[in-house]
């Protein structure tokens, strides 16, 4: 079956928050305090919660669906905290058994065209430090530019695209 690209549904929310939770927890071991990771899947209803609330017309939220099961998921904005006149890609994911099929380059080009249709010529990524996808976003033209603290204790690379 061909996955599908669309946009996120107040529906989606339970499972995608379950979905993060699952990717943190491979993504981060050893990254992020087994702590933090744990709780994670403790909240996992207010993060759904959190998530249903903030859909709306304008959120640029996509999931991508395999047989009717979210595999991959990606939220961007068109107007960066981390550099001005940018767009970012605040979330990037692909569960970790989908992964190396092509799954996030599709996700982030999806983003990519999205961002383009409006004018901007500047994309930010960050990645904590450590994450394996570091090498996917240098892959994909990435320059390293930054770095800050995210959760004032992990270390972050800022990416910086030309569009």
């Amino acid at each position: 079956m061909k996955p599908e690209l669309r946009k996120l549904k107040k529906e989606d929310a339970l499972e995608l928050a379950h979905n993060i939770a699952v990717v943190w927890s491979t993504t981060y071991k050893g990254i992020v305090d087994d702590e933090y990771l744990e709780k994670l899947f403790n909240n996992e209803q207010e993060r759904a919660e959190k998530i249903r609330n903030s859909i709306n017309d304008d959120t640029n939220y996509y999931v991508l669906t395999l047989d009717n099961k979210i595999i991959g998921w990606v939220y961007f904005t068109f107007d960066s905290e981390k550099l001005e006149d940018a767009s970012e890609i605040e979330i990037l994911y692909v569960l970790k058994e989908y992964q190396g099929n092509g799954y996030g380059k599709l996700l982030y080009n999806f983003a990519i065209d999205k961002i383009k249709e409006k004018g901007i010529k500047k994309l930010v990524i960050g990645c904590l430090d450590g994450n394996p996808s570091n090498k996917f976003y240098i892959h994909m033209g990435g320059k390293l530019i930054d770095n800050s603290l995210f959760k004032g204790k992990y270390l972050e690379n800022i990416y910086l695209f030309e569009l």
